[in-house]
C-alpha cells in the first residue's frame, strides 16, 4: 500500500500537552494490544495524558493522533523531574500495533500474559528470538507492511524535524540515563529495563539502518554492561546454598502453596533468565511467604507469578490462592 498518514483518530486536547517543543529524537514502541484502534481508545479513557504521536496499525496504516510538535507521556521514566520532562518533550513516539511478548506452553503461544483459548496466537505469527529477552523468548511478529510504514515515517520525520540519523550500535541493550542527551532513534527498551518493545528482531534494526540511512554509534556504555563490570553474579556454590535455604522455607508452607512457589522459582531461573529470590518468613502451613530479590530481572517476578495464577505479588510478598 502507498504510504499515507491518516488523521481519522485524534486525541482530545486534554489528553496531551498542546505546546510545541523542539524535537531531536524518535522512539519506537509496540502497543501490547489487539489493534491500533483499541490502543487509541485506551488513551482516550485513561485520563493520564499517555500516548505517542503515531500508531502504525497491523495493515501498515499510519495514524497521527496529535501533532508531532506536541507531546504526551510515553516513557514512564523514574529520572530526576527536569531530566525526565526534557527527554519526554524532545522525542516523537511511534507505536506499532502488536501483542508484544508471548508465553509458550506445550507448543502453543499466548498473548497478554494469559494462557487461555481466547489469547492463543497462531504459530505462523510468532517470532522466536532464540533467547530470553526481557522475560520473553517469543513475540508477535510485526507485519511487513508495518515495517515498510515505519521506515517511511522515520524518514519523513528525520527530514521534517532535522533529527540526527543515528542509533546505538547495540539497539537491544539498556542504557538508561546514559542516553539523557542522545539525539537520534531509540527503542523503549533502551531507557526502561522492564520493557520489551520493540521486539528483539535484528532484521528490524538492520532495515532501519539501511533504509533510513542511520549511522551506528557506540560511545555510550549500556548500564547492564556497566553492572557486569561492577558486580559479580552468584557463583555455583552460592546458588546451591540459596536453593537449600529456599527449600527449607518452602517446607514450612502448605504443600500445594509451596509447590506453586517452587514453580515460580524454577521459571525465574530457567531459559537463561538467571533471576533469583531468597525466601523468608513463611506462614506455617499457610499460603504466604516473603522474599528478597537477589539478582536478575526483578520485573519477571510479578509477570511470571501473574501468569502462574498467584493471588498477590508485591515487592516482597508472594501469596498463593487457597484452594
Amino acid at each position: 500500500m502507498a504510504f499515507k498518514i491518516k488523521n481519522d483518530w485524534q486525541l482530545p486536547d486534554a489528553e496531551y500537552f498542546k505546546n510545541n517543543t523542539k524535537k531531536s529524537g524518535i522512539c519506537i514502541h509496540h502497543t501490547v494490544g489487539g489493534s491500533g484502534r483499541s490502543t487509541f481508545n485506551w488513551w482516550i479513557q485513561d485520563s493520564q495524558m499517555v500516548g505517542t504521536a503515531y500508531i502504525i496499525d497491523r495493515d501498515g496504516s499510519v495514524y497521527n493522533v496529535f501533532s508531532p510538535e506536541n507531546w504526551a507521556w510515553q516513557f514512564g521514566l523514574k529520572w530526576d523531574h527536569q531530566d525526565k520532562i526534557a527527554f519526554e518533550k524532545r522525542f516523537i513516539g511511534i507505536e506499532i500495533a502488536s501483542e508484544g511478548g508471548l508465553l509458550e506452553e506445550n507448543g502453543k503461544y499466548y498473548c497478554f500474559d494469559r494462557i487461555s483459548p481466547k489469547t492463543e496466537k497462531p504459530a505462523g505469527e510468532v517470532f522466536d528470538a532464540g533467547f530470553n529477552y526481557r522475560g520473553y523468548r517469543y513475540f508477535d511478529r510485526y507485519e511487513p507492511e508495518q515495517i515498510d510504514s515505519l521506515v517511511e515515517l522515520i524518514n519523513n520525520l528525520c527530514d521534517e524535524f532535522d533529527i540526527p540519523r543515528r542509533v546505538q550500535k547495540d539497539s537491544m541493550k539498556y542504557y538508561g540515563e546514559a542516553l539523557k542527551n542522545f539525539e537520534g532513534i531509540i527503542g523503549h527498551t533502551m531507557v526502561r529495563k522492564d520493557k520489551s518493545d520493540p521486539a528483539p528482531i535484528p532484521d528490524l534494526w538492520e532495515r532501519l539502518i539501511d533504509d533510513c540511512n542511520l549511522s551506528t554509534v557506540s560511545g555510550v556504555m549500556a548500564e547492564d554492561e556497566q553492572a557486569e563490570s561492577d558486580n559479580e553474579t552468584l557463583n555455583d556454590e552460592e546458588i546451591t546454598k540459596l536453593f537449600e535455604h529456599n527449600a527449607k522455607e518452602l517446607n514450612k508452607m502448605h504443600v500445594s502453596a509451596g509447590s506453586m512457589v517452587k514453580g515460580l522459582i524454577q521459571e525465574l531461573e530457567r531459559n537463561n533468565r538467571n533471576t533469583y529470590i531468597k525466601l523468608r518468613d513463611a506462614t506455617p502451613d499457610g499460603h504466604t511467604i516473603h522474599y528478597d530479590f537477589i539478582e536478575g530481572q526483578k520485573g519477571l517476578i510479578k509477570r511470571i507469578g501473574k501468569a502462574l495464577g498467584f493471588k498477590k505479588i508485591t515487592d516482597d510478598l508472594l501469596e498463593v490462592r487457597n484452594g
